[in-house]
């Protein structure tokens, strides 16, 4: 009748408490398996689910297994499984009649790196992406290439099933630097492991211990570290040269800024600067400081009667590079806005936008392109500003649709772009607030109307497809749009589909409800009281579910890590049905000790110690 011994699920790379599906996991307890064993392939290339006479079910799913010991247990977690707190049972077929429950954190992203001591701190499991030697590593791997700044792979597990990746660099000196992600998923040829390939900046450069942040939708992982050595003086050079903005109105100046590969030795890093054009003017030199991998200028303009072009350029020895700078006449006018005049239509009509300009148009007027990214939304490809004009009006073409729809629509002059967002409505549109309900509660909905209801109103008439859910008409009121209403739903015995639909004007819209029985009930608590007795004093215990139990009641298994000092006779109960607790008697005797009794029911197992003196 002893309860096995417990055991605890981690992430195998940081050993945190969340796992992933398709990630790695390690459970760690005693007593898990009487033998020691690691995996052998099978003829098509998979890992086996039963090992050493032991195998793993997540949530009644066979885990594929890596390696097994008494204490300890590799796995992959096996995919599509939902989020949640899952139920874990390690079974023996040495030992059938006492499987080992326990539960872990499953979540979509569980990030974990794994690191070179296997401890889940310190050094990462970190390679240089192109060479695949490990650290120190420095900012640039092959000089001769297109791109030598150097990327890393860093290897770890829980992250492939992330919608985002991003990564962060700290220095000693506390400075951190965002890091670009370039890939993020699944490493190739492995199972359950994961790749993040990250591209190092230049900042980075001689740093020395860099620690290493990632995390994937929100979810954080384990800090580890990587080393990085400085570049040799030789390879030191100007990487890039850049304008913001490119283009600027006469008078307005710009900011310049100068990139190396790495970071300015002593006495800084020294570049001459220069313009072709005088209507740009720049410092001669710039010089780039100790310990930064960039410096700054502003590069100022005066007055012109035309637009100028001009370059930039830097030269540090014999290599140069340059930057283009658009300057306008001050007067020249830009494109300030676009708007709509409704942000909602009914499919089908037209209505107008509006374009606007930071001043007059010139003489010979200004043209806007406009577009859309929507057929269903048709503006003109030109809107022209009249002369001594700041604004112009244009009418929008729009069609039919028989679901809402958004349209974003964009108006360009010169180097800028604006845009504004129209939504297309279809004449009815019907709503639920929930896809799913358990039978008996209600659920809430909207019909939307196109266009306002008419002075006597819009009655919309609502059909359910089964008498589970009960629907009637709903009466828009006059000059509104819209109108809620609630569907009363019936209990169920098992999972129903129910078809909803709104009628107007002979128009039908339909969606879908989901009727479903009562969630069945769960064990919820185990307590004691008292929880501290002398021996051969009997104590109660509570067991109490989730909900009322169901037909039949819910049977309620014991189970103490001592019954020689303290158990429960019988070793079960029924809680009856449509009762969520029931009161049970505990024995105990002159063995003094800690007892662990352990509640089941459902496959859920809760534990509560009780003290005999």
């Amino acid at each position: 009748m002893a309860q096995g011994p417990a055991f605890t699920v981690v992430n195998a790379a940081s050993y945190g408490g969340a796992i992933a599906p398709d990630g790695l996991a390690t459970i760690f307890g005693s007593g898990l398996s009487q033998a020691t064993a690691s995996a052998t392939l099978d003829p098509n290339g998979n890992l086996p689910t039963v090992l050493a006479s032991v195998s793993v079910e997540i949530n009644g799913v066979l885990a594929p297994l890596f390696y097994v010991a008494p204490g300890q247990i590799n796995l992959v977690v096996p995919g599509g499984l939902a989020d949640g707190t899952a139920t874990v049972v390690i079974r023996s077929t040495v030992s059938p009649g006492s499987p080992k429950s326990g539960t872990a954190l499953l979540r979509a992203a569980a990030p974990g790196v794994f690191t070179s001591d296997a401890s889940g701190g310190g050094a990462g499991a970190i390679l240089n992406a192109v060479t695949y030697q490990p650290a120190p590593f420095v900012v640039q791997t092959a000089p001769t290439t297109a791109d030598p700044r150097t990327r890393l792979a860093v290897y770890g597990t829980g992250l492939r099933h992330a919608d985002a990746v991003t990564a962060l660099a700290q220095v000693p000196a506390g400075n951190r630097y965002p890091l670009t992600v370039e890939y993020a998923g699944a490493a190739p040829g492995f199972f359950g492991l994961d790749q993040v390939n990250l591209l190092l900046p230049p900042d980075l450069d001689g740093a020395g211990t860099v620690s290493l942040s990632l995390v994937a939708d929100s979810n954080a992982a384990n800090v580890v570290t990587f080393q990085m050595n400085l570049l040799a003086v030789s390879a030191l050079r100007m990487a890039t040269l850049t304008l913001s903005p490119t283009f600027v109105n006469a008078g307005d100046s710009a900011t310049l800024t100068v990139g190396l590969n790495g970071v300015a030795r002593a006495g800084g890093f020294v570049l001459g600067l220069s313009s072709d054009n005088g209507a740009a003017r720049v410092d001669p030199q710039i010089t780039i400081p100790e310990g930064k991998a960039s410096g700054q200028t502003t590069v100022a303009t005066s007055a012109v009667n035309a637009t100028q072009a001009v370059t930039i350029t830097a030269q540090a020895g014999a290599a140069a590079q340059t930057a283009s700078l658009e300057i306008d006449p001050a007067s020249t006018v830009q494109l300030a806005g676009l708007s709509v005049s409704l942000g909602s239509i009914l499919g089908g009509k037209n209505l107008t936008g509006t374009v606007t300009l930071t001043g007059n148009a010139p003489s010979g007027n200004v043209n806007i392109l406009l577009a859309s990214d929507n057929n269903k939304v048709s503006p003109p490809a030109v809107v022209t500003v009249p002369f001594n004009q700041s604004s112009a009006n244009f009418t929008i073409a729009t069609l039919a649709v028989t679901s809402a729809q958004s349209a974003t629509l964009t108006a360009t002059l010169s180097h800028t772009t604006l845009s504004a967002t129209l939504n297309l409505l279809p004449p009815l549109q019907l709503a639920l607030g929930a896809s799913a309900v358990q039978g008996g509660n209600p659920v809430s909905g909207t019909v939307t109307l196109g266009d306002p209801a008419p002075a006597t109103g819009a009655i919309v008439a609502l059909r359910s497809s089964d008498p589970a859910v009960l629907a009637s008409q709903v009466t828009i009121p006059a000059g509104q749009n819209s109108q809620t209403f609630t569907l009363t739903t019936s209990a169920v015995t098992a999972a129903r589909t129910v078809s909803i639909s709104a009628a107007y004007a002979g128009l039908t819209q339909t969606v879908s409800l989901t009727v479903n029985p009562p969630a069945a009930a769960t064990l919820s608590s185990l307590t004691i009281s008292p929880d501290h007795v002398t021996g051969g004093t009997n104590t109660q215990g509570t067991v109490t579910l989730t909900a009322p139990a169901g037909m039949g009641g819910v049977r309620v298994d014991f189970q103490s890590t001592r019954v020689l000092t303290a158990s429960v006779s019988p070793n079960f109960l029924f809680i009856p049905q449509g009762q969520t607790s029931a009161v049970f008697t505990i024995t105990t005797s002159r063995f003094t000790g800690v007892v662990t009794i352990t509640a089941t029911a459902g496959g859920v197992s809760k534990t509560a110690s009780l003290t005999v003196q």
